[in-house]
């Protein structure tokens, strides 16, 4: 008895004929895969905006006997939206329910920026629940008008409650 792995004397490679390998389904698949994921592909943009926030400078402006530089500041609230420079109310328009003017508010925003000549840093003072939207709109219109530098800030209810 002979021990082998072929139970013929010849080679399998002898015994089967030559087949060629049919690629053309798994091709098909892929044509069809590959627009498929490209389309369903979420393409994201991203967007960036600079901004900064207002130093704390309670404790060292109390003890100078030196005024901070007024600031422009735009305030947006629910019942108006307003440019404020210093303590003086430059520009005050009204909300009308959910309708926020920000047309007109940009055209007032360059009309000051023109007016003032100014180029330094303006801030966004938002009342509370005033939606992230409003805001970035409002950044929006600033940069609009050609100021670049904008900070955040909030508006209070009462701003004589806070010490």
């Amino acid at each position: 008895m002979k021990l082998s792995l072929f139970r013929s004397s010849r080679p399998p490679s002898e015994t089967l004929p030559e087949s060629e390998l049919d690629v053309t389904p798994v091709m098909n698949v892929f044509i069809i895969l590959i627009p498929f994921l490209v389309s369903m592909a979420v393409f994201t943009h991203l967007s960036i905006i600079e901004f900064s926030l207002p130093p704390n400078v309670g404790a060292k402006m109390a003890g100078a006997d030196v005024k901070p530089k007024p600031k422009l500041t735009i305030r947006i609230g629910n019942d108006y939206m307003g440019i404020v420079l210093g303590e003086k109310l430059l520009d005050s328009l009204p909300v009308l329910g959910e309708k926020f003017p920000l047309d007109t508010l940009g055209s007032r925003i360059k009309l000051r920026q023109a007016e003032l000549n100014w180029d330094e840093e303006v801030i966004i003072a938002s009342k509370d629940a005033i939606p992230v939207k409003r805001v970035v709109a409002v950044m929006d219109l600033c940069r609009a008008a050609g100021l670049e530098k904008i900070g955040l800030s909030s508006a209070t209810e009462d701003p004589g409650a806070f010490p």
